[in-house]
């Protein structure tokens, strides 16, 4: 039960830091379409920057590493495939096309850049090998929403542009941060480092900022009274993850010298257990989706994963020991 509570706190602290947001656009200081440019923010300074104080502060490159990664990347990859195949029969049932769509990215993609990259940092701190793995994951959903998630909330094959999928700044963050991690910057020159932590710092208060102010726009009551949003929370905060976790803790336990370790399983459990992308109403805006239903599942499943995340974290820990 500590880690519950432990989680739950963590949790908890996150999503009222949505507080300021709310009351803003509830009062009339900020509008809910200005967080169009807190999200710009976030993707273009936040995050990369959030990456590139993690790979530095966080990953030991060494020739170990390399397997490592690839088993990671692999996790990753399969992973949301394996969802982007399960969610089309999931989700038959729909008839809006756009809805369908929009429903299948709910379900498939996590926030695991904005909330769990911070709340895994919160509880283990920002040297632990659970971030490598978070990193990581982190790169391949990034690629993945930006070709899978295109197409699913456009509905068109067209949309998609490879080249601004592998050349974002997330991604391009990930090189930077290898190259000053081996160039050993944070040993000669740790000023580079501290300036990279203070602007990742932006990523947790400015999302749930975002978040909040998206709530100060709608009826909190109206978040809980749409079917499709229990539909993606279900799969998304439940079914899913549980799957994914259950697996790797299974492997863990079965080879528990193997390159599936406890940092692996946890850095897993916290890229996929999160709550609907924040990008998921971005992406309908730029694409035509629906956007009435990206807004209501991202943010009722953010709310929703105020239970689900501590109460799958804590049965986690158990079978971790």
């Amino acid at each position: 039960m500590e880690a519950f509570w432990i989680m739950l706190k963590n949790v908890v602290l996150f999503v009222a830091l949505a507080v300021p947001g709310f009351l803003m656009v509830k009062r009339g200081g900020l509008k809910q379409e200005q967080s169009a440019a807190f999200s710009k923010l976030l993707m273009n300074v936040g995050m990369p920057f959030l990456i590139i104080s993690g790979v530095i502060n966080s990953v030991s490159i060494s020739g170990n590493l390399l397997w490592y990664v690839a088993v990671t990347l692999a996790v990753g990859i399969l992973y949301t495939l394996l969802l982007f195949l399960l969610s089309a029969p999931l989700s038959r049932g729909e008839k809006n096309e756009k809805t369908r769509g929009m429903l299948r990215f709910c379900s498939v993609f996590s926030n695991n850049g904005f909330l769990g990259i911070p709340l895994a940092m919160s509880v283990f701190g920002a040297d632990s090998p659970v971030m490598t793995v978070l990193i990581l994951l982190n790169i391949v959903t990034n690629i993945l929403m930006q070709t899978l998630g295109v197409y699913l909330v456009s509905g068109d094959k067209s949309k998609i542009r490879l080249k601004g999928a592998l050349f974002n700044p997330v991604v391009i963050a990930l090189f930077v941060g290898v190259a000053l991690n081996l160039a050993h910057v944070k040993d000669f020159i740790p000023e580079v480092a501290k300036y990279s932590t203070h602007f990742s710092n932006l990523v947790t208060p400015v999302s749930m900022v975002i978040l909040g102010m998206k709530l100060g726009a709608v009826r909190i009551s109206s978040l809980f009274s749409s079917k499709k949003m229990y539909y993606a929370a279900f799969l998304k905060l439940l079914i899913f993850p549980a799957a994914i976790t259950a697996l790797l803790l299974a492997v863990h336990r079965l080879f528990p010298s193997g390159i599936v370790d406890s940092p692996m399983v946890l850095g897993t459990f916290f890229a996929f257990s999160m709550p609907t992308a924040g990008l998921a109403s971005t992406f309908a805006d730029a694409f035509s989706g629906d956007t009435e239903n990206a807004v209501s599942m991202t943010l009722g499943t953010t709310v929703l994963s105020i239970v689900t995340i501590p109460l799958l974290y804590s049965v986690t820990c158990m079978f971790l020991g």
